[in-house]
C-alpha cells in the first residue's frame, strides 16, 4: 500500500500517549499484525506503525477503522482523539496570545507630561486663550477648564516696555492656536489595542473558516445529498451511524472486472476488499507480494518496507508489464493485470528490485523475469 490516508502530526504528551497505548492494546488483543491491519483497512503498514507508536496523530477515520477491524467500540478513542486536538487548538490560541502581549508592550512607549502641568509663558497664554481653545473643540480638559476660569494676567511695566498691549494679546493668540491644532495623544487603551487586534481578527477567520467547514460536512452528509451516485453503487457496508466500514463477506461491490481492470488503480476500483496475498518473497529485507481479487479477477504487485527507488514489477505470459517505483515512505504498488480461466495468476510473475545494490528477487523463482 502507498497513499492510503492520514493526516500530520501536532499533538502534544498526555492525550497523545494514551490515544497511542490505547490504540496498540487494541491492535494486540485483536491479533492483528501490521500487515493485515494494512489489509483490511485504507491505511499502509508504515502509516499504522506511525500511529501506533505515537509519531504521528491518527485520524478520525484511521481510529474508526482500527476499532472496526478489532471488533470494539471506537467512542473512547474517538474522545481521546477530541482531547488531542482540542490540545493543539489552545496551544495554538496560547502562542498567539503571548506573540499578542509581546507586540502590545513593545508599542507601549514613555508617556509625555501632562498639559496640566505645563508652567512659565506657555501656561499664561493657555489662560489667556482659553475661550478661544474652547470654540475650536469640543474635548477639553480639566486642567484647561481651570485655566479658562482663572483671571487674565496683568501686564507688567517691563512687560509694558517690550510690547505693545495689541502685539502680546496677539502672540497668545498664535500660542492657543498652535496648542488646539497639535494632535491629541492616544489613550494607553488604544495602544494596547493596537498590539492584540491582529492576532484576535486571525483567531476570528479561523474560528468562522472551521464552522463554515462545519456546516458544509453536514449538508454533504445529509440524506439525499449523493451528488457521486455512491448510494446506488457502495462500495462497502455501512454501519448503523451512516459511517463507512469495512464490507463484510458477500457485500463487496467493485468498479471492475477482469479486463476492465488493466492498468486501473485497485483502490480507485475497490478491488482491496477481498484481495489476498497469493506470491511473496523478501529482497534484504524488502517484502515483494502479488495481490489478487477474486471480486476483480485481477492482481497487482506491492513492496513494503523498502526505501525510496526501491521498485515492483508483474509481468503476465501475454506481455504485458506494469511497475512502481517507491517515491516517498517505504512502500508502494503498481496498477492491475487482468486474469481469467485462460491466464490465471499462477502465470503472473512479481520482481522486486533495489538499485543501489544491483539486485532483483522475483517470484515464481526460475519463472521468465520482467
Amino acid at each position: 500500500m502507498f497513499n492510503e490516508g492520514g493526516y500530520g502530526p501536532g499533538a502534544s504528551g498526555g492525550a497523545h500517549d494514551r490515544l497511542a497505548a490505547r490504540m496498540r492494546a487494541m491492535k494486540e488483543r485483536s491479533g492483528l499484525s501490521y500487515g493485515r491491519l494494512a489489509d483490511r483497512t485504507h491505511y499502509s503498514r508504515s502509516s499504522w506503525e506511525r500511529f501506533l507508536n505515537g509519531k504521528q496523530v491518527p485520524s478520525r477515520v484511521a481510529v474508526e477503522q482500527l476499532a472496526e477491524a478489532a471488533g470494539e467500540e471506537k467512542e473512547p478513542l474517538l474522545a481521546l482523539l477530541d482531547e488531542v486536538l482540542a490540545n493543539e487548538r489552545a496551544a495554538a490560541l496560547a502562542s498567539g496570545q503571548a506573540a499578542a502581549q509581546t507586540t502590545g508592550a513593545q508599542t507601549t512607549g514613555p508617556q509625555p507630561p501632562g498639559r496640566a502641568q505645563a508652567t512659565g509663558p506657555a501656561q499664561k497664554a493657555a489662560q489667556g486663550a482659553a475661550p478661544a481653545a474652547a470654540d475650536s473643540t469640543a474635548g477639553t480638559t480639566t486642567a484647561t477648564t481651570a485655566k479658562a476660569a482663572a483671571p487674565a494676567p496683568v501686564p507688567t511695566a517691563r512687560d509694558s516696555t517690550r510690547a505693545s498691549p495689541s502685539r502680546w494679546a496677539a502672540r497668545k493668540a498664535d500660542r492657543a492656536a498652535k496648542r488646539a491644532a497639535a494632535p491629541a495623544e492616544p489613550a494607553p487603551w488604544r495602544r494596547r489595542a493596537a498590539g492584540w487586534l491582529p492576532a484576535a481578527r486571525a483567531l476570528g477567520y479561523v474560528t468562522l473558516g472551521a464552522l463554515l467547514g462545519a456546516v458544509i460536512s453536514v449538508i454533504a452528509l445529509a440524506p439525499g445529498n449523493d451528488p457521486a451516485g455512491t448510494a446506488a453503487h457502495p462500495s462497502a457496508s455501512t454501519s448503523t451511524d451512516g459511517k463507512q466500514s469495512v464490507p463484510a463477506a458477500g457485500t463487496i461491490v467493485v468498479g471492475c472486472t477482469s479486463d476492465t481492470c488493466l492498468r486501473r488503480e485497485p483502490q480507485a476500483m475497490d478491488c482491496q476488499w477481498d484481495a489476498t496475498t497469493v506470491r511473496q518473497t523478501w529482497l534484504r529485507g524488502l517484502q515483494i507480494e502479488l495481490r489478487y481479487s477474486a471480486a476483480c479477477q485481477a492482481v497487482w504487485g506491492r513492496i513494503e518496507g523498502g526505501t525510496i527507488g526501491d521498485s515492483v514489477t508483474i509481468k503476465d505470459k501475454g506481455g504485458h508489464e506494469l511497475s512502481a517505483e517507491i517515491r516517498v515512505e517505504r512502500d508502494t504498488y503498481t496498477r492491475m493485470l487482468a486474469v481469467a480461466a485462460d491466464r490465471p495468476w499462477q502465470e503472473v510473475t512479481v520482481c522486486g528490485k533495489i538499485p543501489r545494490f544491483h539486485e532483483q528477487e522475483c517470484s515464481p523463482v526460475g519463472a521468465v523475469q520482467p
